[in-house]
């Protein structure tokens, strides 16, 4: 009987630890007050040709809500000629973000490593909706 009593007290000393640990972790931890999301691409200005190992650089805009929408990040898969290209925003949900809507835009940049066509393929959140779709001439 005291080794199952002494085996159920260490047990709760350590249930009861690790939920102290985590929830520090929470509070300390601040990249909780951050929201990444995927945007939605507005419209996309860039070159139509290129040559080899050019950087190439693409405006990319998108509307956002309030003055707290910042770029993050692109994320590009490519699958031979066609590259499809992601955009997301983060938002510091701490501050406060009222504000009239705006566009915004970052720069994105390719370089092709043969000749060819490469087609950019930009996509928002919403698989419903159209890609805007550039096509580029690598000579």
């Amino acid at each position: 009987m005291k080794k199952i009593l002494s085996v159920l007290t260490i047990l709760t000393v350590l249930t009861a630890v690790s939920c102290q640990k985590s929830e520090l972790k929470d509070v300390v931890n601040a990249d909780n007050f951050f929201s990444v999301k995927q945007a939605a691409i507005a419209s996309v200005n860039g070159p139509t040709t290129a040559t080899v190992n050019q950087n190439v650089t693409f405006t990319v805009s998108w509307p956002y809500t309030g003055n707290c929408e910042k770029f993050s990040k692109f994320e590009a898969d490519s699958l031979s000629d066609t590259t499809k290209i992601k955009l997301f925003t983060s938002t510091n949900i701490a501050d406060d973000c009222t504000g009239k809507e705006v566009q915004h835009s970052s720069v994105y940049k390719f370089r092709a490593k043969k000749a060819g066509t490469y087609f950019l393929k930009f996509v928002g959140p919403d698989s419903n909706a159209r890609p805007i779709v550039d096509t580029l001439t690598v000579k």
